[in-house]
């Protein structure tokens, strides 16, 4: 059940909502980092909520800023912990 919520969920996301979510947590990707950050959530998101995660991640640290990537990391691990319960 809870995977239908995430791909309806993902079915209408945009990159504006990850602008937003990003500024909102202090990360500013540029164009580059926002498409491929977009586009590894839609392609690769049960990766990323199995305890696969990091495989994607390794990938995702070549195309993100230091800064950025850090910031990336942990707020996926936070939200991980966060919401274990329901992965």
């Amino acid at each position: 059940m809870y995977e239908l919520i995430i791909q309806n969920y993902l079915k209408n996301l945009t990159k504006n909502d990850l602008t937003y979510y990003a500024l909102k947590n202090n990360i500013n990707l540029n164009d580059q980092e926002l498409d491929y950050i977009f586009a590894t959530i839609k392609n690769d998101y049960k990766i990323l909520l199995s305890n696969d995660y990091e495989t994607v991640f390794k990938d995702v640290k070549d195309h993100l800023s230091n800064d950025n990537y850090n910031k990336v990391y942990n707020l996926f691990i936070n939200f991980r912990k966060k919401y274990q319960n329901y992965l």
